[in-house]
């Protein structure tokens, strides 16, 4: 029920039907697109991944009361049967209007004053088997896999999902996404500040120039990226490395030194700013260096400001483990971008639930999706309905149900505009 006042906030399942092909004969259609794309985004939300599992879910009653049928409805939700045939239903293009929808309501969702915006972008693996269309094998995974790209926000929202063949380079597709997401976000931003943070396979000519075309035409676009070290860097880099070995043989503690310098690449039409790292502890030298547009900050903070991108590793987290992304074992890699899609949604709604929670609870606000999932969905209630109302009622056990009041009655309030 909490997922659905959140749904009907966003708009983000109704908005994903509207995109949806459907040449069946209306005077047999017994289950609407909204109607399946929220049972299939609300099971996947819930930890039940597996399309199998419509088959019991499709007769609980909360579940068919969140997706606009009462729970006495003699018609249940849909079949697995059913819900396979809508995964396979998208073609090429109703998928670019699905993936385009993630967008659009992310950049919707921003206030237009909003000042700095980062953009965290990162490939993963999700492991294939069988003969699935576009699986290969990928040597640096060392597996058949798909390869998703996808975008985070710095303040861990999923903005949007690609997924690609397995054998692609990580950079695939990057540039044309991020350059349609920026100019998004300009038009709906004027003043923001945006930065794009990316490892180092991020880090190709196509895409540090579409960054500084980007920077020329829009102003206020920056870059940090991590980049491969090579002999040049390493020797830029070895005055503060041997200093950080001597205060390590000193002081028998890790070092770490920072510099910066111009460096200029073969493949690169003029030189950009490096940021180098000088690691030095027990295991020897570690050294790393990003490359940036920000120019006028000490080379340690825009280290920093780098290595915060880790927290995307998290946040592919609780979309693969808490919400089970990887599970793409359909055969047609159609109906697997689909469900990526999917996937991307129940996160968009896990995501917004965990930020209401904000004034109500400090440990649920901060929680993984699925801790937040087993202490405060998963709870096992009575379902009545009446002429004129359907009744829930919490066990008087539920450690949460306050929080749980508290937020369904901030949900069920009418949204701010903004």
């Amino acid at each position: 029920l909490l997922l659905r006042e959140v749904d009907e906030r966003l708009g983000l399942t109704a908005a994903m039907a509207a995109c949806l092909p459907d040449e069946r004969d209306p005077t047999r259609v017994l289950h609407g697109r909204p109607e399946q794309v929220r049972q299939r985004t609300f099971q996947i939300a819930l930890g039940y991944e597996d399309c199998n599992d419509a088959d019991s879910l499709r007769l609980d009653p909360l579940l068919k009361t969140a997706c606009d049928r009462t729970p006495k409805d003699p018609i249940d939700l849909s079949s697995q049967p059913t819900l396979s045939r809508l995964e396979n239903a998208p073609d090429g293009r109703a998928l670019g209007r699905l993936f385009r929808v993630l967008e659009r309501t992310y950049v919707a969702s921003l206030r237009p004053e909003t000042q700095e915006i980062i953009l965290d972008i990162d490939a993963t693996d999700d492991a294939t088997h069988g003969q699935q269309q576009l699986s290969f094998f990928n040597a640096y995974f060392d597996h058949h896999i798909y390869h998703p790209l996808l975008i985070f926000d710095g303040d861990g929202q999923l903005i949007t999902a690609l997924l690609r063949p397995g054998n692609v380079h990580a950079s695939r597709g990057a540039k044309g996404l991020l350059r349609r997401l920026i100019r998004k976000i300009r038009k709906r931003c004027p003043e923001a500040l945006i930065v794009v943070r990316g490892d180092s396979g991020f880090c190709v000519p196509r895409i540090l120039n579409e960054f500084e075309r980007l920077d020329q035409h829009l102003g206020g676009i920056d870059y940090l990226l991590g980049i491969p070290k090579n002999a040049v860097l390493l020797r830029h880099l070895e005055p503060e490395m041997e200093l950080a070995k001597e205060l390590h043989e000193k002081r028998v503690e890790k070092v770490v030194r920072y510099t910066s310098f111009s460096y200029a690449a073969k493949s690169w039409p003029h030189s950009r700013h490096v940021v180098g790292k000088a690691e030095y502890s027990f295991s020897g030298r570690n050294p790393r260096f990003v490359v940036t547009s920000l120019c006028e900050f000490p080379p340690d903070v825009l280290y920093q400001a780098y290595c915060r991108r880790g927290q995307c590793e998290n946040r592919i987290k609780d979309l693969k483990n808490a919400l089970i992304a990887d599970r793409l074992s359909c055969s047609s890699f159609k109906a697997n971008f689909f469900r990526l899609l999917l996937h991307a949604a129940a996160y968009r709604l896990m995501f917004a639930l965990r930020q209401a929670l904000a004034p109500f609870s400090k440990t649920l606000h901060k929680a993984q999706f699925d801790t937040l999932r087993l202490r405060l969905l998963k709870v096992a209630a009575e379902v009545t309905e009446s002429t004129r109302r359907i009744l829930v009622r919490l066990p008087k056990a539920f450690p949460f149900a306050e929080v749980f009041c508290q937020l369904a009655r901030q949900l069920a309030a009418p949204a701010h505009p903004t």
